[in-house]
């Protein structure tokens, strides 16, 4: 049988837990920078802003005893009389640590995305008592634990790191009030499991799941936990870059508008450090895309970026984003008027300096680029097949539960092939259609005219690259969205397609786009400008950049596609362990194991390699 005192004890020994932390020892002593005690408070906005939509969730499944007391609780989150709401005591800390109103906006979206994950999740819970449970005890343990320790910490921020003590009412209200709710709290966790009858095992399993970790995994996360104990501290350099250039056949061709291909060529950049450690990134450079060849590429890597990355110093973490982010302009700005941007080979070098930096602390990508959905659900793509093959595809596609499908077009049997796969998909499917830049704006118009019996949902890339006009007509005459893919490489050329209105939808791929440095900025272009991304992919693509763009997915708030991690549904065989290829309805799941979630079998990738080149300091 649960009882109050078996509560008491497990959320005595959670908080004995945080405050025994590396973390918390350092910022209560004031040991910690001050950046990381600003981290530290900016978690404790985000944890707690709108605790007390969490709270409302707990007091509909309460028997009625209990119920009355987390009223109470949940009447004081909100404000009551002349008691301002705690969120606002929050906006007080925001304001005292010295945050921007525009970090303050950013604040709170992150409260509320956080709200949006918790609701998308999926949890391994049968019913919604057990689910309201788990969500009880963690609530409710946070009043236990800053009942015991946010005098403690409120003392720290004043006296070690200049937090005025004005903006420190919501610790202070904490260490009052809290200690009547955490006595309330026992009798709340118990009288839940004895209305709702609980069995002693299934408490004992969701309170293993829910407590383990649970105060320092929401104010000291993977990312600000770098600053108190490695910024500055672990700082490393490459000794070896190690270049591989893929040949790995496909099962079968993929034809486009501007190419045919029957392999992968993609690029694999390794790097190592001194103690051995490696960190894999990958890219595809397209020639008619940024401008970039396999060639190209591969030189610049050699002859710009490789003696840069062995010259610097890398800090972990969070500090080899900063750098990357500061390298960026330089490292893919081009003198050559036929290469637009250096972008697939610097996104090749940061997606192997994040894998190397994360997997040095234990950490994964989505720890900080957290994510929004625990899954992806991916679109079909077909190619300009002939028709009747294009339909079979389509069929297969439909019976695997893919309820999108692109079609390649800018051929000669266009509306036969779109026609095919319409019948073969029946109505109810999102078809879309990329044409690769393959007409002139009138073409474009006619030819969009003569499918739109067949309810395409957008044409993408219906002109070349650099015709933006054509762009913007195709899509104010023909009627039908339009999607930039060749059009849009560098932020520039975002602003641009954004200014001028040339376009309703932005595809975003990590290799044309400059690495997750160059997406994340096109991306706030896009949310500024209101038009919808597409997260996509390079056809050949490995399971590396397969997993850096779907952790990239899942953490934007909206994404309209996704297309990619087609894996060995593709190539003949992957270089990683993992199998990052999408499941049945084209749905995968988040990847959150160390660095970008993939495990390189080298074996593999010695054996793949048509060309290898290895670079010493």
């Amino acid at each position: 049988m649960i009882t109050s005192q078996r509560v008491r004890a497990l959320y005595q020994a959670a908080t004995d837990e945080f405050m025994a932390s590396a973390p918390f020892a350092e910022l209560a002593s004031g040991q910690a920078t001050p950046e990381f005690a600003r981290a530290f408070a900016r978690s404790v906005f985000r944890t707690h802003y709108l605790s007390a939509h969490i709270v409302a969730l707990c007091f509909a499944a309460l028997p009625s005893g209990a119920a009355s007391l987390l009223k109470e609780n949940l009447l004081e989150e909100m404000g009551r009389g002349d008691e301002p709401p705690h969120s606002a005591l929050l906006l007080q800390l925001a304001e005292g640590i010295g945050c921007s109103q525009q970090e303050i906006d950013q604040l709170t979206e992150d409260a509320r995305r956080r709200v949006a994950l918790f609701c998308a999740s999926r949890v391994a819970l049968p019913t919604l008592r057990e689910i309201c449970l788990a969500v009880l005890l963690e609530t409710l343990s946070f009043e236990f634990m800053l009942a015991r320790c946010s005098a403690r910490l409120a003392k720290a921020l004043n006296e070690h790191y200049g937090v005025a003590k004005s903006a420190l009412s919501w610790f202070e209200l904490h260490s009052e009030v809290d200690a009547r709710h955490a006595e309330e709290a026992l009798t709340v966790v118990e009288d839940y499991v004895r209305f709702h009858q609980i069995s002693d095992a299934a408490f004992e399993r969701i309170q293993r799941a829910t407590l383990s970790n649970v105060f320092a995994k929401h104010y000291f996360p993977a990312h600000e936990r770098v600053f108190a104990s490695a910024a500055g501290r672990d700082v490393r350099q490459v000794e070896t870059i190690t270049i591989y250039r893929l040949r790995i056949p496909f099962h079968r061709a993929f034809h486009h508008a501007a190419q045919s291909r029957e392999h992968s060529d993609a690029v694999i950049v390794r790097v190592t450090d001194a103690s051995g450690r490696k960190g894999y990134g990958e890219a595809l450079p397209r020639p008619y895309v940024t401008g970039e060849n396999t060639e190209a590429m591969i030189a610049h890597l050699r002859e710009r970026l490789a003696p840069q990355i062995f010259r610097q110093d890398w800090p972990a973490g969070w500090g080899t984003f900063d750098r990357l982010a500061a390298c960026q302009s330089d490292w893919t700005q081009s003198g050559r008027h036929e290469i637009v941007a250096w972008n697939a080979a610097f996104c090749a070098v940061e997606l192997a300096l994040i894998d190397w930096s994360l997997r040095g602390i234990h950490c994964s990508l989505a720890d900080f680029l957290p994510p929004l959905r625990r899954e992806v659900v991916y679109s079909g793509v077909i190619s300009s097949d002939d028709p009747g093959e294009a339909a079979a595809l389509a069929e297969r596609m439909v019976q695997f539960g893919l309820r999108e499908l692109k079609i390649k077009v800018g051929t000669a049997d266009d509306i036969d092939r779109v026609a095919a796969v319409r019948r073969a998909a029946g109505p109810d499917i999102q078809l879309r259609a990329d044409a690769n830049g393959a007409w002139t704006a009138d073409e474009a118009v006619a030819q969009l005219q003569r499918l739109a019996p067949f309810h395409l949902q957008l044409i993408e890339q219906p002109v070349a690259a650099a015709d933006f006009a054509g762009l913007r007509r195709v899509r104010q005459e023909s009627g039908m969205p339009v999607m930039a893919d060749e059009s849009l490489v560098t932020a520039a050329q975002a602003r641009q397609l954004a200014e001028e209105r040339c376009c309703d939808y932005f595809n975003v791929r990590l290799s044309k786009n400059g690495g997750i440095t160059g997406s994340l900025a096109i991306v706030k272009i896009a949310q500024q400008a209101g038009i919808k991304v597409q997260v996509g992919a390079q056809v050949g693509e490995t399971a590396i950049l397969s997993a850096a763009a779907r952790t990239l997915a899942a953490h934007l708030p909206e994404i309209a596609y996704a297309e990619g991690s087609f894996g060995t549904w593709l190539l003949s065989e992957d270089i990683a362990f993992e199998d990052v290829s999408f499941g049945p309805s084209g749905m995968a799941p988040l990847l959150q194991s160390r660095g970008l979630s993939v495990t390189v079998k080298e074996e593999a990738l010695e054996r793949l390699a048509a060309e290898k080149l290895e670079l010493r300091r």
